[in-house]
């Protein structure tokens, strides 16, 4: 999978002026700014998979469901790329049974903090994209990239020191790039993605460079 370099995506959708985070009007507002990718929040609450970034306790009946995100983007025919985080370790084998019955053709990698979910979708798709979500890079990186279970180590850019510090190179999507210093310098800078909550002031610091 080939990203133009400095690819924008919208995290949880675009969500200023009252639209809720994780949203399908977050999604849909994303889209309709031309965003060049989404990013979302999937989780198992009640045996169903919603769109929700906190795992809590907090009442899931009226939230999106994985299912209704999917539609949204076969509906909308949108074709820009989607990074579809799970939270927590269950899931994993739902979240790809749903998205291989949609059929869509976006680009798109899966992702997760957690190890579990990382190797069942290997286990079940030897070349769908995989990412693995860090705060800054460790060993296990480099023994998940090593056994071949994911491509590249998306990575919080305040630790961004760190990942030049390691010994071995992986593609890096950074989040969550908000501060307009820190999106202008990484606008100047060779990385794969970025992953912001503000799209606009991202599309402004590329057309800079």
């Amino acid at each position: 999978m080939h990203l133009p370099k400095r690819t924008i995506i919208a995290h949880r959708g675009v969500h200023d002026r009252g639209t809720k985070e994780n949203s399908l009007a977050a999604f849909q507002r994303a889209i309709d700014m031309d965003a060049e990718g989404l990013e979302l929040d999937v989780q198992l609450a009640n045996h169903r998979l919603v769109v929700k970034h906190d795992i809590n306790a907090e009442e899931t009946k009226n939230l999106p469901t994985f299912k209704d995100f999917l539609a949204l983007i076969k509906a909308s025919h949108y074709d820009g790329f989607l990074l579809i985080e799970l939270k927590g370790r269950d899931g994993a084998k739902e979240l790809y049974k749903q998205l291989q019955a949609a059929g869509l053709s976006n680009q798109l990698m899966l992702q997760s903090f957690w190890e579990q979910p990382l190797r069942e979708w290997r286990a079940l798709d030897k070349r769908i994209p995989i990412g693995y979500l860090r705060h800054y890079p460790n060993r296990l990186c480099w023994r998940l990239a090593k056994d071949k279970i994911i491509q590249q180590v998306n990575l919080d850019y305040r630790y961004a020191p760190l990942r030049l510090l390691s010994p071995w190179w992986l593609p890096t999507y950074w989040w969550t790039i908000n501060r307009p210093s820190v999106t202008g310098l990484l606008m100047h800078l060779n990385v794969a993605a970025v992953i912001t909550d503000d799209i606009k002031q991202a599309l402004k610091y590329r057309k800079r460079k």
